[in-house]
C-alpha cells in the first residue's frame, strides 16, 4: 500500500467516525489495522 492509499483510508475512517457511521472502538481497531507496526505484530503470531 502506498502512502497515498494509506492516507485515503485513514481520511475515510475519520470521516466515518465524524459522521457517526462507526463507533470509537471500531475506529481505533481499524486504525490499528492500517498502521505498519500493527501489521508487523500480527505477522509474528
Amino acid at each position: 500500500m502506498t502512502r497515498e492509499e494509506l492516507k485515503e483510508q485513514i481520511d475515510e475512517l475519520m470521516r466515518q467516525y465524524a459522521d457517526e457511521e462507526i463507533d470509537g472502538v471500531t475506529y481505533a481497531q481499524k486504525m490499528m489495522e492500517l498502521t505498519p507496526s500493527a501489521q508487523g505484530e500480527k505477522d509474528r503470531d
